[in-house]
């Protein structure tokens, strides 16, 4: 268990390293041929409420950098292309995993993706992609995992690895419908259901993930203080949880504890 928290603080340090060196990925006239370019618009922390406006809130809650839209015209057909750069790759799978609705799978692009006919979303690194065309024809889907290609092989670092995050196995199958919160937002738009187990907490990230035996949700808190809140908040004995026990929570789930900031909560 200590190699595996020491792993993970380890993969922390080097993936914000590496945020701090990429260059944002941009579209470029020649990368499309016989696309034309109608604009391009960036926005930041404090300008995105002019974009997005209420739904601002959602993306500064999981940790929001820059946004670049980017709108083109092909064959008289409308694509917008928006590429949030979000604060770390967690943020970005977190935002792609309360956005992703109706997959309807096709090729596969990167590690997370999300393809429907009006809509392509994907995230790696600490970018999360969105692609949307204007009438859902085939010829607008090819194009739209064009732009995506061009897109991610100017991405680099690593992206979320939920293996790294939750010290249990986390399949391929599970992840296809895992959702990554920060805050209540978050909780709202991707899993209103668990809103009473993480009423009390502050200062998180939570990786929710559904298997056979119920709902897991991977709980680590910003700071030791906040994991105290939260023990309190939830009625959970600290003594049971101290012994490397599972205890019972007030919301009827149940926790054990993998280290000082971070728990796990089960629920069916």
């Amino acid at each position: 268990m200590k190699f595996r928290i020491l792993t993970l603080v380890l993969s922390l340090a080097f993936s914000s390293i590496a945020i701090a060196q990429s260059s944002f990925p941009t579209l470029k006239t020649n990368d499309l041929p016989g696309v034309e370019f109608t604009g391009t618009r960036s926005f930041t922390e404090t300008s995105l409420y002019g974009y997005i406006d209420g739904g601002a809130e959602l993306y500064l809650e999981y940790g929001f950098d820059t946004l670049v839209v980017t709108e083109l015209t092909s064959q008289a057909k409308d694509i917008k292309v928006e590429v949030y750069r979000m604060k770390d790759p967690e943020a970005a799978f977190g935002i792609f995993s309360v956005s992703r609705f109706r997959c309807n799978g096709g090729a596969k692009l990167t590690d997370y993706y999300c393809r429907s006919a009006y809509q392509l979303q994907l995230c790696k690194g600490p970018y999360y992609v969105s692609i949307i065309n204007s009438d859902g024809t085939n010829e607008e889907q090819a194009l739209s995992d064009n732009i995506a290609r061009t897109l991610l092989a100017s991405i680099d670092g690593p992206s979320f690895n939920a293996n790294q995050f939750s010290p249990e196995e986390v399949s391929k199958e599970m992840m296809k419908s895992a959702v990554l919160v920060r805050g209540s937002l978050g909780v709202f738009n991707g899993v209103p259901s668990i809103s009473e187990i993480l009423g009390g907490a502050a200062g998180y990230t939570a990786l929710i993930t559904k298997g056979v035996d119920g709902t897991l949700i991977s709980l680590r808190f910003d700071s030791e203080e906040g994991a105290n809140s939260y023990i309190q908040s939830q009625e959970i004995d600290r003594e049971i949880l101290d012994r490397g026990e599972q205890t019972a929570t007030k919301a009827g789930a149940t926790a054990s504890k993998i280290c000082i900031q971070h728990l796990l909560i089960r629920t069916n």
